[in-house]
Parts: C-alpha cells; sequence; structure tokens
C-alpha cells in the first residue's frame, strides 16, 4: 500500500485511532525501523504528530492525531536552567534500562502463520503424503478452490485408515480432529491448544486459513524470539555494572539533571555520559577506541529500542550479530560478573 497522500495524511487531524489502525493507514502490520520512521516522517511533513507517541506502546492503545505545535505548546520538552533541554518520558522513544517489553505477543507475531501448504479434496492420497514427506509436515490441511476448509490430513489419520482396513483414499483421511485459531489472538494463551493437538490452523479476519503453528515452529521461534531479550538484558546489566563502577552522581547529572545514578539513565543518555574525552578517560579502557564503542553502543541502542517498542519478533542476523559482539566486549571489562547479581 503507497504511502497516504498529503490530503489523506492532513484528514487526520483531530482523529483518534488504534495503533494498529494508523500502521495500517500505511500497509503496515508491525512497528520495525522501516515502519516507524516512515510514519512519522509523513506525518512530519504535514505537521502533524501523535499523543501519545505510536512507538510506544501495545498496538491496541488509542492515540490521537494533533498538530505538532499543539504537542509542543502541552509542555514537551523543559529547559533545564543549564543551557540542555531535558524531553519529558512521554516524548522518549527510548526507556530506561530494565524495563522490558509489555506489548503481547499475537499468534500473527510468528512468521509460520502467514504460510500454509494444503491439497485440495479432489487429489489423491498418494499426493498428499508426498507433499508432507517432501515438506517434511505431519499434516496438511484439506482446502477446496473457494478456500473451503474441509479437514486435515496427517500421519495419524493414514495410520488409522490402516488400522481399521478402510479403504486408502483422501477421502478417509481427511480428519475433523483440529483446531484453529484467529492470526490476532494473543500466542500465550494459546500454548496449551498448541501443546495437546501438536498444531493449530490460523485463520484471517475473513475466514481463510492462512497459516499453521506446530509445535516444531515453536520450538524454532523461541531462540528467535527470546535471544535478543536475553542478550540486551546481559548487556543492560554489564553496562550498568562498568559505569557504575566510576561515574558518580555529578557525572550522571551533567548529562541529565533528574537522574541520580547510571541505573537511572537511558541508552542514550550512557552515550552522552561516555561521549566527553575526560569522562571516556575515567573509565580506563587505554585500547578502546571511544568514537567506535559510542557508535557500536549507539547501534545497540537501536536494536534494543526495535525490541523495546516496534513488537517485531525476529530480529536481522547482523542485528543478532551486533549484539554478540558488543555482549563479548562488555564481558572483558566485566569479568566477574556471575549471573546471580540482583543490581
Amino acid at each position: 500500500m503507497p504511502t497516504p497522500d498529503d490530503a489523506a495524511l492532513k484528514s487526520l487531524e483531530g482523529v483518534t485511532l488504534s495503533i494498529r489502525d494508523l500502521l495500517s493507514r500505511w500497509g503496515f502490520r508491525i512497528r520495525d525501523h522501516a515502519s516507524v520512521p516512515q510514519i512519522r516522517l509523513d506525518l512530519t511533513n504535514v505537521g502533524l504528530t501523535t499523543v501519545p507517541d505510536f512507538a510506544t506502546g501495545p498496538q491496541d492503545v488509542e492515540v490521537e492525531v494533533v498538530p505538532i505545535a499543539l504537542k509542543c505548546d502541552a509542555g514537551v520538552g523543559t529547559d533545564t536552567g543549564d543551557g540542555s533541554t531535558e524531553k519529558d518520558s512521554t516524548d522518549a522513544p527510548e526507556e530506561a534500562v530494565g524495563k522490558f517489553p509489555q506489548t503481547a505477543m499475537r499468534v500473527q507475531d510468528l512468521p509460520c502463520a502467514h504460510r500454509v501448504t494444503s491439497i485440495t479434496p479432489d487429489e489423491t492420497l498418494s499426493v498428499a503424503m508426498g507433499r508432507m514427506v517432501e515438506f517434511g509436515y505431519s499434516q496438511l490441511p484439506v482446502i477446496d478452490a473457494s478456500g473451503t476448509l474441509h479437514g486435515v490430513v496427517t500421519w495419524a489419520s493414514i495410520a488409522h485408515i490402516h488400522a481399521t482396513g478402510r479403504r486408502m483414499c483422501l477421502a478417509s483421511a481427511i480428519s475433523s480432529e483440529y483446531e484453529t485459531v484467529n492470526d490476532a489472538a494473543h500466542l500465550l494463551p494459546v500454548l496449551p491448544t498448541i501443546r495437546a493437538h501438536e498444531f493449530v490452523l490460523v485463520r484471517a479476519a475473513d475466514g481463510r486459513v492462512i497459516g499453521i503453528v506446530t509445535s516444531a515452529d515453536l520450538a524454532g521461534e523461541f531462540g528467535t524470539v527470546a535471544r535478543p531479550f536475553f542478550t540486551l538484558g546481559e548487556i543492560e546489566r554489564r553496562l550498568r555494572r562498568c559505569l557504575g563502577r566510576v561515574y558518580d552522581d555529578s557525572d550522571v547529572q551533567k548529562v541529565h539533571k533528574k537522574r541520580k545514578s547510571v541505573d537511572e539513565m537511558t541508552f542514550g543518555e550512557y552515550i552522552r555520559l561516555l561521549d566527553d574525552e575526560e569522562r571516556w578517560a575515567k573509565l580506563g579502557w587505554a585500547f578502546v577506541d571511544r568514537g567506535h564503542f559510542i557508535g557500536l553502543l549507539g547501534r545497540v541502542k537501536d536494536v534494543r529500542n526495535t525490541v523495546m517498542h516496534f513488537n517485531a519478533p525476529a530480529l536481522r542476523p547482523e542485528q543478532l550479530d551486533l549484539l554478540d559482539s558488543f555482549v563479548f566486549m562488555l564481558r572483558l571489562y566485566d569479568p566477574d560478573y556471575r549471573g546471580t547479581s540482583t543490581d
């Protein structure tokens, strides 16, 4: 779907809608490194923004599209009195460290929920079995040309034909023992159903079967989804420990007057803290280039914000590699960390 034209964008002024609905105006389903900047830029170009910021919070939260000047008049951003400006927390797309996402994962966030291999009722059982072997599937939906679901062929239903001595044909192998879920359903409540039946079929809002989620899919997705959270958590803890050893409240308050310790700072504030030659020297990392480290930290911050706010369950390989290399670097400077600290 193309970007809405200026007239369509300006017509949004004063409109209250859910974040999910706002994304759909651009044809986006999730917030990520592509959708959020595009929407923000398009709105800014016509003098609009949203309150609260559409880049944070669950997608079912409602936001109001308002003129940028109105948001500024509301007092977002205050003068600190020392020439710097501190943004109000509602305006900052980055949350403080240690606060992980509250957005619930939905079935539609799994890639497998958007792909399905099926067979039609007029094909043969041998074709069905061949397709299952070819793709390594344990089940195959039977869907006709109109999109109507007739049932599911499984290895268990095929074995049942042999056990009962029935005629070996597709009609005999079609089973009605399956469960369907809506693609917009929250994932966690669906997990017991997947565990009990080993799979669920996924329906779109119009009733079409658009995907299938199996126990094997969940096992594979867990590593993809969980890995960034665990790695980012380790990065945050190690970074806080490294910086907390050398920077006191006077250093912190030169970056943000309202912060009292390193533990209260955001990643963006860490960058500003370290982007000073005298403060950097206090770390004692003689063989680390300050500019290179700050550049890496900035990239980690962007990945972290994607995980925190954009509800994108899968990161690109290069983003995962960045997190791995950065945490490896921090381990060299925080060697006494044993994963048991409650800091």
